[in-house]
């Protein structure tokens, strides 16, 4: 039984393969399968130690700090497309991914890799790294300030570090599974809304036109049950915003686990909850007084609207 009186199904994705797994409590606060407590802002950890944890930390943002330069610099070059017009791609993504493997590989060659811009190596530690290099390419080509790079790490399958360098606002988030997350240092934590009509709900929308329409028709059905919606075209950056209160929850379905894989753990060690659901490639993320309103809410509105499971094509 969860906090909410009820068991519920949590799902998280590594890479190509999911789990599924009945949330039980247990003495430590993770849970059984491969499932942990995702309202607990520390989780211990026993099979990496502190000293495992600060290295990989350590290194997470001095390779997030070097991307960030790769940005600064917007060297954009050849600009390409993925899987729409509308979904670019420039010498700025490829380039910071370049620099943050190969730091990896040089410190870590054992680890496996998995990048946005087809970077996908297998390791043989336990630990992977999950690696957007520019999470919102449309804003950065556009110089619209919401746009970072995004580095999480894995053990097991389960987050364990985030790293989110807000390239645009120069602020750099970051959490390990032991500690409490930070924004340039200082602790942050998520809010205590527990009204659905109070909060301030962040989400984001795909690049494939049908997708978005069938991602509006089911905004449109929570808009009235919120304070407001905000949408800033960086998934990573939205959850960080969730782990330091400037929003109070987001929702977003089509977003890929290096999108959310860094954000995901700044949210559960400021204090909140954060679950992704593979199948829907759905991130649900908030304070612990608002999660299960929220999640109950765009369940509904999935049934409404009869949302279907965006195609690859639809990630941020």
């Amino acid at each position: 039984m969860d906090n909410f009186g009820q068991h519920r199904w949590v799902y998280f994705s590594f890479g190509r393969s999911s789990y599924r797994g009945r949330s039980r409590s247990s003495r430590h606060g993770r849970m059984e399968r491969r499932c942990f407590h995702t309202g607990s802002a520390k989780v211990k950890n026993p099979k990496l130690s502190p000293t495992e944890l600060n290295h990989l930390h350590t290194l997470a943002v001095d390779l997030a700090r070097q991307a960030a330069e790769v940005h600064v610099r917007r060297e954009t070059g050849v600009i390409t497309s993925k899987s729409t017009p509308t979904d670019p791609i420039s010498d700025v993504d490829r380039e910071a991914e370049t620099l943050i493997v190969t730091g990896i590989r040089d410190s870590r060659p054992d680890d496996g890799i998995l990048g946005e811009e087809d970077t996908s190596i297998e390791g043989t530690s336990g630990l992977r790294w999950v690696i957007d290099p520019l999470d919102g390419t449309v804003n950065y080509l556009y110089e619209f300030p919401s746009h970072a790079v995004s580095i999480g790490v894995e053990f097991n399958g389960v987050p364990a570090v985030g790293v989110v360098y807000d390239t645009a606002l120069n602020d750099i988030y970051s959490a390990r599974v032991d500690e409490n997350s930070t924004k340039n240092g200082r602790e942050i934590q998520v809010t205590s809304c527990s009204s659905m009509s109070l909060a301030l709900l962040g989400t984001g929308f795909a690049y494939e036109p049908s997708v978005r329409r069938s991602q509006a028709e089911l905004l449109a059905e929570l808009i009235p049950q919120v304070r407001d919606i905000r949408r800033s075209g960086s998934c990573a950056v939205d959850l960080c915003s969730v782990a330091s209160g400037r929003l109070d929850a987001f929702f977003e379905t089509g977003v890929h686990w290096w999108d959310v894989a860094a954000g995901i753990q700044i949210v559960r060690s400021a204090g909140g909850i954060a679950t992704y659901e593979p199948d829907k490639k759905r991130i649900i993320a908030s304070g612990p007084n608002l999660w299960k309103q929220l999640n109950s809410a765009v369940i509904k509105a999935e049934t409404i609207t009869g949302s279907q499971s965006p195609p690859e094509s639809a990630n941020i």
